[in-house]
């Protein structure tokens, strides 16, 4: 009697291990597909081998970003011209000014907008408008720093989307920017040192 009851007690283990305790017999189930049941949860899920990376839209946010950019930086250096005491400042801020007129013809071409209005943007931080109102001195080192920290963002933008445009044109208008926007640097700091 324990014998058969030992017998049945390992049948029923067998049958509730199999099926996941529900009683029913072992079935065989379908295997789930695992981006359908993502979409459903969220149609926006897509897998990684699903993604398709829009690099049209990314390489004109870096041309439409640089644009501004360099619209703002044009401006900044014009402003040194018309209000820098030291002729030194004056100089690197001719330089800069060529190189970023150069640059943003270089933009509108790619951008393909050779008709695209100046969009008189406006400083967010207020530089310009700060600037503006110095002078001498007191300008000269304040257009110096500000040139500095601006030029060093602008040359981690360029490099990053050197590194990854898949536009063959964007990449290339980054990388021959480069050197210039370094070369603007190494002006900047030397500027900076001299004005202490």
């Amino acid at each position: 009697m324990k014998y058969y009851a030992l017998i049945v007690l390992i049948m029923a283990t067998g049958m509730l291990t199999g099926c996941g305790g529900d009683g029913q017999p072992d079935v065989q189930e379908r295997p789930v597909d695992s981006q359908m049941v993502a979409e459903h949860v969220d149609p926006s899920t897509k897998f990684p081998q699903q993604v398709v990376v829009d690099t049209t839209a990314a390489n004109k946010n870096f041309v439409d970003d640089a644009l501004g950019r360099t619209e703002e930086t044009i401006s900044l250096a014009e402003l040194a011209l018309q209000q820098g005491a030291n002729a030194t400042v004056k100089q690197v801020a001719q330089v800069i000014a060529d190189d970023q007129h150069a640059m943003h013809r270089r933009l509108l071409e790619l951008a393909k907008d050779e008709k695209r209005p100046d969009t008189g943007r406006r400083f967010s931080d207020g530089s310009y408008e700060e600037l503006k109102n110095l002078a001498g001195a007191a300008f000269d080192r304040q257009w110096v720093e500000k040139m500095v920290t601006r030029n060093a963002a602008d040359i981690s933008r360029f490099a990053a989307e050197s590194d990854a445009a898949k536009n063959k044109g964007v990449r290339k208008f980054a990388d021959e920017a480069l050197p210039k926007l370094k070369a603007h640097q190494q002006q900047l700091e030397s500027c900076r040192v001299k004005l202490q």
